[in-house]
């Protein structure tokens, strides 16, 4: 007795199941009636038995009283990259491909339908074996298919469809809402919709320093109310990032951007790995050199706020003057308790403007920290009459980048470092010395 057969001689099967009177139970069949295609999406743990009681069934020809869900949901399991392409399941797949073409179950079919996008790969074999499987039985296929199939006819063409519809997402106000008016209810799924995401960027990228086609993007990658795309995020950011290796945007577009990448995706200065693993360095460096000059202008404006000196005018000058001509590769700040409430005020503390503090009391407990790297140097820049502290970068005892709290009294004893206070032409002393 083949699957088909049992399935269609199967009463469970049949028809809907009256409504159970268990609210739970109510409101699942109510969400399976108005989406009979939803598959189960199988844990880990339990994705290799799945496949083995399937196989195991097929290599007895024994279906009695199995039911749908096990068979999709090992679907699931066997078309995952984990299986996909195992030798000693590969009758398994066929004996999945038969069925597909040989099935009038609508549930069925729909399964089999959400499986292909989720597990696409333009080249894999099991997505062209599934699509040309799912090809034939088009007039067999439910509601939503149908209409996804009319608003993108390309959509069982594993080699053009990513870009069939990364071509109709560009003329579309909203991507979200109008990706699932052609029918794909989770944009941000994995598998046909990755290789979307990736495709569409690849069209807009000419045109990405431009702001409409920056926020459509960022939209895309947040929105509102919905949790951040991660898969093709990295991708996402550098193509944000690639019109500026050589220029450099507005200085609103510069705020947007550096606000939303890093709101969305976090400080890649702090947060190491995750979708920052996939920008490529050039590009990185991009977002490092705008985040330096957040950081300096940040450390500068909060110092002149609470320390009445003379002497932050000219330091302004010098230090944005040396960002400004590329000398600056990164910048980190650590602000006294006084001076953190100002940087609060101000909205630090999140976002581009996160900052460590400086530990140290007494008659110090008031000094604020500029910590920069300058070539091969680390560069300490304080506060309330705190020398410049210039160290080399390879000595393992020189303060690093990014660190949550610094002790500004243990720096200034670290052996062999180099100091000047700010007086006469310290300025010059300084460029000496990077």
């Amino acid at each position: 007795m083949s699957l088909s057969t049992a399935l269609g001689q199967n009463s469970q099967f049949t028809g809907p199941a009256l409504p159970s009177l268990n609210p739970l139970r109510f409101r699942t069949e109510r969400i399976l009636s108005r989406w009979p295609d939803v598959v189960a999406n199988p844990p880990d743990k339990d994705r290799e038995n799945l496949v083995a009681m399937v196989r195991e069934r097929l290599e007895r020809d024994h279906w009695e009283d199995t039911k749908l869900s096990l068979i999709t949901s090992a679907g699931r399991a066997l078309f995952d990259e984990e299986r996909r392409e195992r030798p000693d399941l590969a009758g398994l797949r066929d004996f999945y491909y038969r069925e597909t073409q040989a099935s009038t179950r609508t549930s069925f079919l729909s399964a089999i339908f959400a499986i292909y996008m989720d597990s696409f790969d333009p080249e894999a074999d099991h997505t062209l074996r599934l699509s040309d499987a799912l090809s034939k039985v088009k007039d067999r296929l439910g509601a939503r298919w149908r209409m996804l199939l009319d608003a993108a006819p390309e959509m069982l063409s594993p080699k053009t469809v990513a870009d069939a519809i990364a071509r109709k997402m560009v003329s579309m106000d909203n991507l979200w809402t109008g990706v699932q008016t052609m029918g794909i209810r989770s944009p941000h799924a994995p598998g046909l919709m990755n290789a979307v995401h990736l495709a569409y960027l690849k069209q807009i990228e000419p045109h990405l320093d431009t702001r409409a086609e920056m926020e459509r993007l960022v939209e895309w990658l947040k929105p509102e109310g919905r949790e951040a795309k991660t898969t093709g995020a990295g991708e996402a950011v550098s193509a944000l990032l690639g019109h500026w290796v050589n220029r450099t945007p507005s200085q609103d577009n510069l705020r947007y951007l550096t606000e939303n990448i890093i709101g969305i995706y976090g400080d890649p200065r702090v947060q190491r790995g995750g979708i920052w693993s996939a920008v490529p360095e050039q590009r990185m460096a991009v977002i490092l050199r705008w985040l330096t000059g957040e950081n300096i202008r940040f450390f500068l404006d909060v110092v002149s706020a609470v320390e009445d000196s003379h002497m932050w005018e000219p330091r302004r000058k010098f230090w944005l003057g040396l960002h400004n001509k590329g000398r600056v590769d990164a910048a980190w700040v650590a602000f006294s308790v006084s001076a953190e409430r100002e940087a609060k005020r101000r909205g630090g503390g999140n976002g581009t403007l996160r900052f460590g503090l400086q530990t140290a009391g007494g008659g110090r407990s008031n000094t604020s920290l500029l910590v920069l790297k300058i070539g091969r140097k680390i560069v300490i820049e304080g506060s309330h009459s705190y020398k410049v502290h210039i160290f080399d970068e390879a000595d393992q005892r020189a303060p690093a980048l990014y660190q949550w709290q610094y002790d500004c009294e243990k720096i200034r004893l670290i052996p062999r470092s180099k100091s000047k206070s700010h007086v006469g032409d310290w300025q010059s002393w300084v460029l000496e010395q990077i």
